[in-house]
C-alpha cells in the first residue's frame, strides 16, 4: 500500500496544490485511490 498508492497518486495528477486549490476533490479523488489500491492488495495477496 506505501509503495503502490504514491505511484496512483502520481498517475492520476493528485497533488499539494490541488490539495490547497480543491480540498473536496482531492478527498474525493484520494478515497477513490485508496479504494483501488487495497482492491489490488486483495486480489494479489488473496486469490492469487
Amino acid at each position: 500500500m506505501d509503495a503502490l498508492l504514491p505511484r496512483m497518486m502520481e498517475v492520476a495528477g493528485v497533488t499539494e496544490e490541488l490539495k490547497a486549490r480543491d480540498p473536496m476533490r482531492w478527498v474525493g479523488l484520494m478515497n477513490t485511490l485508496k479504494a483501488q489500491a487495497e482492491e489490488v492488495i486483495l486480489q494479489e495477496l488473496v486469490y492469487i
